[in-house]
Order: structure tokens, then C-alpha cells, then sequence
């Protein structure tokens, strides 16, 4: 019997030839990625600034739906510590009502100072600064006191704010209360509203009583603003100098957020407003008439 033929498969064998790249070769590859990242990160730094600017924006929109909702709660915007008041209307309740029903004057003091290193998000900007709490001006640091038991604690670093209030069109204000400053909260409840009278000095008219919409005691609602809250300034980012910002040292941004009558939560529209700016630059103002910014910070001047 004849073998039956096999047939095999042909076998073929191939040797894998290595090659690595030359080192010109591996500097051009560098140097591509190099330029596409030069290329990339300046649309990402954009892009990430622009996503700041946005919330910065959001908050401002947050915190005026929040005043319509204070002045449908309590019949007119908030008043001179306007950030305290709006607490309730921003979901931080929580924050308003720390101590709130405790009796003991150390435990209540330990709940303010809780309120006052507190950081808000809602308060702050994330283009100018880090979400914590910013260091007091060595000499003029805080304290907590609580009664009717005087408890008394040092605070070192507060919270601040990047917003302030449109407190009217004049120049910086001067308060005036005959007798001098209440000595309580008793006293100053107790005290006339003639003897709270805002007055103030402008260069270029007499003195007169603030304009805008928020100020101490102010107690104004959408009605008294007779020309319009579209052309009517309610709250803005305020001007800082960010060479100051850690030191605590600079007068717009010297105390906590929930100040009452202070540069740190109200401005006027007397001054144009500026950018950040190391050192206070005059020409370095945003692109308005100085005049159609002054009258934007009137509720009643009767001007476009």
C-alpha cells in the first residue's frame, strides 16, 4: 500500500527588527508637546476663569433673590448689616441661628465665634481669593462678647466678603448721632431715628440723606425705588487692593463680613469703580462715566 501524501504547512519565520528613536528624534517629539501644551493651557487658565467668573456672577444673583425675599418676609430690604440679615434667605440659617436659645454666656460666645470663622462660599469670589478666613490687623483684633454674663474671646482671623451694597451716590458718609454712640443694644433701640440720621458730605452739594438702597437703618422697599431697580444698584463686587488681602490692612477690607455700617460690606458711587489693582491706580477704572455710575447708585434721582 502506497503511503497517503502529507501535506504541511510551509512555515514561515520573521524576525522582528527593534528601532528606538534617535535623540533628535525624541527632542522634536518634545518639543511639539511642548508647544501644544503652550497652546492648550492658556484656554484652560481661560476656561477655569471664566467658570469663576460665573459663580462670582451667581452669587450676586443668589444674594438679590435673596433681599426680594427679605423684604417679603420683613416688608424692606435688608438694612446696614446686610450679610447677617440675609443669612436665612441663602440656606444658612444654620450660620444666622448659632447661639440663638443657649443661655450660657460661654457657650453662646463659642457659637458666635463658630458664626464668624464660618466661610460662605455665597459671600466669597473665587477670582480674587481662597474660600477661608483672612487674618485680623495686628492691634485691632476681634472679641466676642456675650451677656448677660461678659465672656469675652479673642478672634485672630475672620470671614470676609466680596460684595457690598449700594449705599447711595455721595461721597463717603459721615454719621452723625447727637449724644454720642449708644452704649448698649438696649440704648441704641431706645435711641430716636432723628438721632440715627444718616448725613452726608458731598463736595459738590449739601449735605443730604443717603440715596441708595441699603445703609443703616435704611428700611427702603422696591416702591421707594422710584427709578427702577433696572437702573438702580443694589450690590456689586467692591474694589480690594490684592496686595493687602492677607495682611487684613486695607480699609475696605479690615473687618468681618456681617459689619454693619462700614466700607467693608457698603459703597458709594461717588468713586468709579476700579479694579483690583495694587496700590489705588485712578485711571485703572472700569469703562463708565463716572457721572452715569453715580446716578445708577441714586434710587430717586430722577435721572436716566
Amino acid at each position: 500500500m502506497t503511503p497517503s501524501a502529507v501535506n504541511c504547512p510551509r512555515v514561515t519565520t520573521v524576525t522582528a527588527v527593534q528601532r528606538g528613536l534617535t535623540l533628535v528624534e525624541l527632542l522634536v517629539v518634545i518639543a511639539i508637546i511642548g508647544v501644544l501644551v503652550g497652546m492648550l493651557l492658556p484656554a484652560v487658565q481661560s476656561t477655569r476663569e471664566a467658570s469663576r467668573r460665573n459663580v462670582c456672577q451667581t452669587n450676586l444673583k443668589q444674594l438679590s433673590l435673596g433681599s426680594v425675599q427679605h423684604e417679603q418676609a420683613f416688608g424692606f430690604l435688608p438694612t446696614g448689616g446686610w450679610a447677617f440679615n440675609l443669612l436665612p434667605f441663602v440656606e444658612q440659617e444654620e450660620i444666622r441661628n448659632q447661639g440663638v436659645g443657649i443661655q450660657d454666656a460661654q457657650a453662646k460666645a463659642d457659637q458666635a465665634v463658630v458664626r464668624l470663622t464660618t466661610p460662605l462660599s455665597i459671600f466669597t469670589c473665587p477670582t480674587r481669593r481662597p474660600l477661608t478666613v483672612w487674618a485680623v490687623t495686628p492691634g485691632r483684633e476681634f472679641r466676642v462678647v456675650s451677656v448677660p454674663a461678659v465672656v469675652s474671646r479673642r478672634i485672630d482671623a475672620v470671614v470676609r466678603g466680596d460684595y457690598a451694597a449700594n449705599m447711595g451716590s455721595g461721597a463717603a458718609p459721615y454719621i452723625y448721632q447727637s449724644g454720642g454712640s449708644p452704649s448698649s443694644i438696649e440704648d441704641g433701640d431706645a435711641t430716636s431715628d432723628e438721632n440715627w440720621i444718616n448725613y452726608w458730605f458731598d463736595a459738590y452739594s449739601p449735605p443730604r440723606a443717603p440715596d441708595g438702597v441699603i445703609f443703616r437703618r435704611s428700611m427702603i422697599r422696591v416702591q421707594h425705588i422710584t427709578d427702577g431697580t433696572s437702573k438702580t444698584y443694589l450690590l456689586g463686587e467692591k474694589y480690594l487692593d490684592p496686595a493687602l488681602l492677607a495682611s487684613g490692612s486695607d480699609q475696605g477690607d479690615d473687618q468681618c463680613l456681617y459689619s454693619g455700617h462700614d466700607r467693608d460690606v457698603l459703597r458709594v458711587g461717588f468713586v468709579p469703580p476700579h479694579r483690583d489693582t495694587r496700590g489705588f491706580d485712578p485711571y485703572d477704572s472700569y469703562p463708565i462715566e463716572p457721572m452715569i455710575h453715580q446716578r445708577l447708585a441714586s434710587r430717586n434721582d430722577a435721572e436716566p
